[in-house]
């Protein structure tokens, strides 16, 4: 009995050790890693890009934009611009600021950033007790852990049969290197997004619904204005362009109806303020897409559209639109 018991709390001490080791590499190896996003950008803005240009900002939720077809709109209406759409997944403003001087290097014309809800979630960020005078600067260990996104997270709720091809597609892929062309690049000018077949396929309505609730999710929290450090980097990002005479313009980026709905009143209510603040200290209007388009059969998962369709032109015609009320001024 006793030799049991010995046995027993040599094994789980054997197993906490090896489980603190494991945790340890874990954490230094993201400490030394490079910043992919990071390396992304300043490979593309390295290039020679000419002619006039505008560039789109956001996340994955601005994927199903075509910057050709966004091209194209302005085209027909006198107005000759290259369009790159350059949203990155989980992407935020504190990591735009990183690359803010190859940006302005290009000298854009118009900067159209896609925000949402999840832009400013905290993700385990820290509060920050007053803006700082810049929030430019490399990025922290804890950073870089809280912006860890598996891709398999809540999709799987949303869309299971989405979310279980991209899972096997992402490793499959990270593996091997072995990207398919007409895959990896759905739109041209589209530098630093990977989209599958995967996301062809619309989720189902019931699929949906579960995914909805992922919008009450505890985890889920936006600090207040004066706290909320993705925020302040916002705000800091629309400034150095302006000061450079780059039109900035904003706009949130389109959700499903039954995920909106269960958004905690609090969290619109931050979310509002930020969009109002903006309006009030940029004095531009901010466009609202977020509650604008909820048909089904475009949904991927809760706020993500149909990539590379036809289903999902009248988003792209809709940033056209937003960008001709600038550039006709």
């Amino acid at each position: 009995m006793i030799k049991n018991v010995n046995s027993i709390k040599k094994t789980t001490i054997f197993i906490f050790i090896a489980f603190v080791f494991s945790v340890s590499i874990f954490l230094f190896i993201m400490s030394i890693a490079p910043d992919y996003k990071y390396l992304e950008q300043k490979e593309f803005y390295s290039q020679d890009l000419p002619g006039k240009k505008i560039f789109i900002f956001g996340s994955s939720q601005i994927y199903a934009l075509n910057p050709i077809n966004i091209s194209n709109h302005l085209l027909e209406q006198g107005h000759s611009y290259t369009v790159y759409n350059l949203g990155q997944g989980s992407s935020d403003a504190e990591e735009q600021l990183r690359t803010i001087d190859f940006v302005i290097s290009q000298e854009p014309k118009v900067v159209v950033y896609g925000i949402a809800y999840q832009t400013f979630y905290s993700h385990g960020r820290t509060i920050i007790e007053k803006p700082p005078e810049s929030l430019i600067s490399p990025p922290k260990l804890s950073d870089l852990l809280s912006t860890i996104s598996l891709p398999y997270n809540t999709g799987l709720l949303d869309n299971p049969k989405f979310a279980t091809i991209n899972t096997f597609n992402h490793f499959y892929q990270k593996q091997t290197g072995n990207f398919q062309e007409e895959l990896e690049r759905p739109y041209l000018n589209t530098p630093f997004f990977i989209r599958t077949q995967s996301a062809e396929i619309p989720a189902e309505q019931k699929d949906l619904e579960k995914g909805g609730k992922f919008a009450n999710y505890k985890g889920n929290e936006i600090y207040p204005i004066d706290k909320n450090r993705t925020y302040a980097a916002l705000k800091e990002l629309i400034h150095i362009l302006n000061d450079h005479n780059i039109e900035v313009i904003i706009f949130t980026t389109p959700h499903l109806k039954n995920w909106l709905e269960q958004v905690p009143i609090q969290q619109k209510e931050i979310f509002n303020s930020m969009l109002n603040d903006l309006e009030k200290e940029f004095s531009f209007e901010v466009f609202k897409l977020h509650d604008k388009y909820e048909t089904i059969d475009i949904w991927v998962d809760h706020d993500h559209n149909i990539s590379h369709s036809e289903k999902t032109n009248f988003y792209s015609e809709e940033v056209a639109k937003m960008i001709l009320t600038r550039i006709d001024e």
